[in-house]
């Protein structure tokens, strides 16, 4: 990890593989790859456009991310979040997903 916990809702960041920074939305998201089901880290949206008509979300994971330019809030239920992530994850049955070159 980037971080040695799963980044924050809120999160901007930049792609070592891209031009555009992107707000993280969602964690753990699933992703449908022609029938194949897994999960990337990591879903954002273009910032700081946000949500615009026929938007697309970026998936990506941890080790896509070349730069933390912000990081979003942290609090106590958030913390808990992070903490539990990784053997939450762990018994997720899907796999996990890779960007393509």
């Amino acid at each position: 990890m980037i971080k040695d916990y799963i980044l924050p809702l809120g999160t901007v960041v930049t792609l070592q593989k891209g031009d555009i920074t992107l707000m993280i939305v969602g964690r753990a998201q699933l992703f449908n790859d022609n029938g194949v089901i897994g999960y990337f880290d990591y879903s954002a949206l273009a910032y700081p456009q946000g949500v615009v008509a026929e938007q697309e979300f970026a998936f990506f994971n941890d080790e896509d991310i070349d730069e933390i330019l912000f990081e979003g809030y942290r609090n106590d239920q958030e913390i808990e979040f992070a903490e539990s992530y990784e053997e939450n994850i762990s018994k997720v049955e899907y796999q996990k997903m890779t960007l393509k070159d």
